[in-house]
């Protein structure tokens, strides 16, 4: 798992995810609550959602899916620059503009039966002045030709990032299984990414915790 502080988030109606857990997909459907805890009050985050564990039919090819780029996540705090209530939650500013702000709505995890796949969760602080990446903006349809092929290091050089300030992930499983740890993985050849031409924005690599 990437360096960084865990993110807590949860299914509705499911307890905190400690990193590494097995979850049945039945219960991933929805979008995950997003807890503020150890963020900063009146700053703007990212999350991205990816599964990094695809292995295209027939190929030998892994890949990476993007199931989830939510941009202006953000919560209100009256006690201090630090908030450890695990009860307040993130979620979208309300002056996000649906018309010119790009999304990639939730999609919910499906690997294959009988199988699990990591969906891992980043969340990064947005800059001040950030601005999606328009050389992306063929990832909000959720299909595999949009959400396939996801390339978080150029996107985040793109879009200004820095490296994430929390993260988590999980296995999700489809279909119950006798044991409680993943299965050898498919066996993978080479790795693709989709191909597209970024302006890269300059960053410094700025945590803003």
């Amino acid at each position: 798992m990437p360096s960084g502080q865990r993110v807590f988030l949860r299914y509705p109606e499911g307890e905190w995810i400690a990193p590494g857990s097995i979850l049945d997909i039945s219960g991933t459907k929805y979008i995950p609550e997003i807890s503020s805890y150890g963020l900063c009050c009146q700053k703007h985050y990212i999350m991205l959602s990816l599964d990094i564990d695809v292995v295209m039919p027939n190929t030998g090819t892994q890949t990476v899916v993007l199931h989830w780029y939510q941009p202006h996540l953000a919560f209100n705090c009256t006690n201090g620059n630090q908030d450890e209530d695990t009860s307040r939650r993130l979620i979208p500013d309300n002056n996000i503009n649906s018309t010119t702000d790009y999304l990639a709505p939730y999609i919910a995890p499906q690997p294959p039966p009988n199988s699990h796949h990591r969906y891992v969760f980043l969340l990064f602080a947005q800059p001040p002045d950030y601005r999606f990446p328009k050389c992306f903006s063929h990832i909000p349809p959720k299909t595999p030709d949009a959400r396939a092929g996801f390339d978080l290091r150029q996107f985040m050089h793109a879009a200004g990032l820095g490296p994430p300030v929390a993260v988590n992930y999980f296995y999700g499983r489809n279909q119950a299984s006798d044991h409680n740890s993943p299965p050898p993985s498919s066996s993978v050849t080479t790795t693709s990414f989709r191909s597209v031409t970024c302006t890269t924005v300059p960053t410094g690599f700025c945590r803003q915790m």
